[in-house]
């Protein structure tokens, strides 16, 4: 496995209760369903997909180079028509930030401090008959 490997797999054990820390991300005393890729068409909001890593690095002044990898979180959350609320998303993106942090990750071999993600609103689209209203939570770790 790689490190952007590890590092969705640990997203994905954690966010689902399937590590030590044993907390499944959950709203309003719900199990919220997490997917690497894309979920299940007929599954029901709210869910969470952990998109495709991203292995990139910047070269420092002097020539060093300052991996990182990238790992994003979409939250979905979906309403009828007219009824939206873009807070839940918000909620939920909290919650799942709160279990990252919660305890340690493992990602080869290291533990790496889990940072703020920049959260960016999806604009709303619509899903058959309802409105979906999403955030993207994109997570930057530096030197993995």
């Amino acid at each position: 496995m790689t490190v952007e490997t590890d590092l969705v797999t640990a997203f994905h054990r954690r966010l689902s209760g399937d590590d030590s820390h044993g907390q499944p991300l959950a709203y309003q005393g719900r199990q919220v369903p997490v997917y690497t890729g894309n979920a299940p068409a007929d599954k029901e909001a709210p869910y969470v997909t952990i998109g495709r890593p991203r292995k990139r690095g910047e070269e420092a002044l002097d020539g060093t180079e300052l991996p990182e990898v990238r790992v994003q979180l979409r939250v979905h959350t979906a309403f009828p028509q007219g009824k939206g609320d873009h807070l839940l998303a918000y909620e939920i993106a909290g919650r799942a930030h709160d279990l990252l942090e919660a305890a340690p990750i493992t990602v080869g071999g290291h533990k790496p401090y889990t940072p703020q993600p920049d959260l960016q609103p999806i604009p709303s689209y619509d899903k058959g008959d309802q409105q979906a209203l999403d955030v993207s939570m994109d997570y930057r770790f530096p030197s993995l």
